[in-house]
């Protein structure tokens, strides 16, 4: 419920102003005041939220009674009411601050529409005032800048036998305790301002800090020296009895209902339980921080605790030359469902009795790739060439699980397989074949002859020359050919415009559908579209 104030020294329209207000909002308290002076003694007496005023009014007028209210430490919306010949008056009102303004003669649905306005504003800073107030109680309770430099520091190795002492003081920390690492993955979370920054990660920390509770004393502070990391130091005496499973499970529940509640990908890492834990935290830490990027060969789980993957990570060394010509020479040989299998086994090949390290991996998958794609070194230009394995090398070491790199590896050799059929055919048909049939699907965009040709992997010069030999056309004789084509449907069985017809079939500007059309059938669109009616009623 608000209260609202009408400011009008014309006593009828005030009070019809105000009876228009009590009908829109009957649960709202509605004063009034006959002057800018008697609305100034109102508002220091009582809490206004909204004040409608006229602009001319006697003893203190109404931009003279905004810019003293404005010193009120009350929020109030002020909505000025004006005559038409008044309208730079309240266009200074704005100026000053008023929420809005009003046309006289006033009608009851621009009341409502104005007051539903201030009604929005209301809650949408309400909730921001909320959101900042939580925003802040949440920061309050995070650390200092002094003790997350000197956990940081802990955890990973560099402090003195004094500040053990101090941490173990200031954070009541036990002998006995495990690490966690949560990774906020970067490309997954949407911050699009610092408030919203900050009240993610407050929230993380403070759902983590309830899940390690139920674990014995804790504390939670972000890495200074890797903003995305959120590190979890828990102790208890009775951690050594704990089925870690349970804290898994704890953490697996945390990650799920972050990622449900804010869109953020989390992936927490687990360390194994250490007896001296002021002195070996660094090593509890390790732990976690290296099972976090195995998630990669695990997917289908938000939390990789250390003492699952720590038997099955081994070093890798490339040794894959046999392979390296196995698939060349299917490759070569256009033998995709060869491909496919080789691809396959030697997939399970690098995971067979354990995990290498991801980073290792993708230095490895690049490789192979690299090695491979001479095979068609000779059929593409030399910038081509470069752009295949720039974009390939790109795919693939973005790629966010092995599974997926696996399917992005065998389509890229597919890839490489179906072009050195193409160009080692005598019949370079299927070359204008191709051609055309991605003209044909793709004639409404940006095509250009360089764009087509790096799509195929040859040169625009070799495309153009095959175009031409076989088809008599020029690339953008053809491309203009099937717009206009696709034009001509459009104009005899839709309803659209022309220049959305034209837009539609690629043309960027419709003048210049125009002229072509004109220059091919010797009228404009909007002639044959009248003359193919014409005909049709002529049928009929």
């Amino acid at each position: 419920m608000h209260n609202i104030l009408v400011v009008d020294d014309e006593v009828i329209q005030r009070r019809v102003l105000a009876q228009m207000i009590r009908n829109a909002r009957p649960e709202c308290s509605v004063l009034e005041a006959k002057n800018g002076q008697d609305a100034l003694d109102v508002i220091r007496n009582s809490n206004i939220d909204i004040v409608f005023t006229d602009i001319k009014m006697p003893v203190l007028d109404g931009l003279t009674f905004i810019e003293k209210m404005n010193d009120s430490p009350h929020k109030i919306r002020v909505i000025i009411l004006s005559g038409y010949r008044y309208f730079e008056y309240a266009q200074k009102a704005i100026q000053l601050g008023a929420f809005d303004y009003l046309v006289k003669p006033l009608k009851e649905e621009s009341i409502r529409t104005v007051l539903d306005k201030v009604d929005q504003s209301i809650q949408q800073e309400t909730k921001h005032v909320q959101a900042n107030e939580q925003i802040k109680r949440q920061l309050d309770r995070t650390l200092t800048a002094y003790y997350e430099n000197l956990l940081t520091d802990w955890v990973y190795g560099g402090v003195t036998a004094y500040q053990c002492k101090e941490l173990r003081e200031q954070f009541d920390l036990g002998d006995i305790g495990i690490i966690t690492v949560a990774r906020i993955h970067q490309n997954s979370i949407l911050l699009d301002s610092l408030d919203v920054e900050n009240h993610v990660k407050c929230a993380l920390l403070s759902s983590l800090e309830e899940k390690a509770a139920l674990f014995g004393s804790s504390i939670s502070f972000f890495s200074r020296k890797d903003k995305e990391l959120l590190i979890t130091v828990m102790t208890s005496p009775y951690l050594r009895d704990i089925d870690y499973q349970r804290i898994a499970q704890e953490m697996e529940e945390l990650a799920l209902n972050m990622s449900g509640q804010f869109d953020i990908e989390l992936t927490i890492g687990v360390g194994e339980c250490r007896e001296d834990m002021m002195h070996e935290a660094r090593h509890s830490f390790k732990e976690a921080v290296t099972a976090v990027p195995f998630r990669y060969f695990l997917p289908d789980r938000h939390v990789i605790q250390y003492s699952e993957v720590r038997t099955l990570i081994r070093p890798m060394h490339y040794d894959y030359a046999r392979e390296e010509e196995q698939f060349k020479e299917a490759i070569r040989k256009n033998r995709n469902e060869d491909i496919l299998r080789l691809a396959d086994d030697w997939f399970d090949l690098v995971v067979t009795g354990g995990f290498p390290h991801p980073d290792h991996w993708q230095q490895t998958v690049l490789r192979m790739v690299s090695a491979i794609a001479v095979v068609i070194k000779d059929f593409v230009t030399d910038q081509a060439y470069k752009q295949v394995l720039s974009d390939t090398s790109e795919d693939l070491s973005t790629s966010p699980s092995f599974h997926i790199c696996r399917s992005r590896f065998g389509k890229v050799l597919l890839q490489w397989s179906e072009l050195l059929k193409m160009s080692r055919s005598k019949k370079h048909e299927s070359v204008v074949e191709t051609c055309m049939k991605y003209i044909d699907t793709h004639y409404m965009e940006d095509l250009s002859l360089d764009a087509v040709a790096a799509h195929l992997f040859f040169s625009p010069n070799y495309v153009s020359m095959m175009l031409k030999n076989h088809l008599g056309v020029t690339f953008s004789k053809y491309l203009s050919d099937v717009r206009i084509k696709k034009g001509i449907e459009l104009l005899e069985n839709s309803d659209m415009k022309v220049y959305e017809i034209a837009s539609n079939v690629g043309f960027k500007d419709d003048k210049y559908f125009y002229r072509v059309f004109k220059s091919r059938f010797g009228m404009t669109p909007d002639e044959y579209r009248r003359h193919q009616h014409l005909v049709h009623l002529t049928k009929d």
